[in-house]
């Protein structure tokens, strides 16, 4: 099975055809666009949306790891200090957050598809 090897063109040919400026819709698209126009319209238009908002909650995501990581960090210092009751308050807090903002890409894109539905 894993044996077989065909070769199928060289690479710059294989470059080249990725390096298309667009690709034609397939009919099956274009017959479900003009049956339903409207709702085609909504989709491309959440996930426009969508990919606009997507970099900034990357970059929320992203910056969430270190804050969550020093926070918890500080409530362990905390509790070794005997404030026990701070620490336990500021590990719950932060753990409930970091999750919360890690599925924050999809509960966005979830709302967004709620709205146009």
């Amino acid at each position: 099975m894993w044996g077989k090897v065909q070769t199928v063109g060289t690479i710059t040919e294989f470059i080249n055809k990725e390096a298309t400026l667009g690709t034609a819709a397939s009919f099956n698209e274009l017959l479900d666009w003009a049956l339903d126009p409207v709702e085609q319209t909504k989709e491309v238009g959440a996930n426009i949306a969508y990919d606009k908002i997507e970099p900034f909650l990357d970059i929320v995501c992203m910056i969430s790891y270190p804050i969550a990581s020093v926070m918890i960090t500080m409530a362990g210092l905390l509790y070794i200090v005997s404030f026990k009751e701070k620490s336990i308050s500021w590990l719950t807090k932060t753990s409930i957050a970091y999750v919360f903002i890690q599925l924050l890409p999809m509960l966005t894109k979830i709302l967004i598809q709620s709205m146009t539905y």
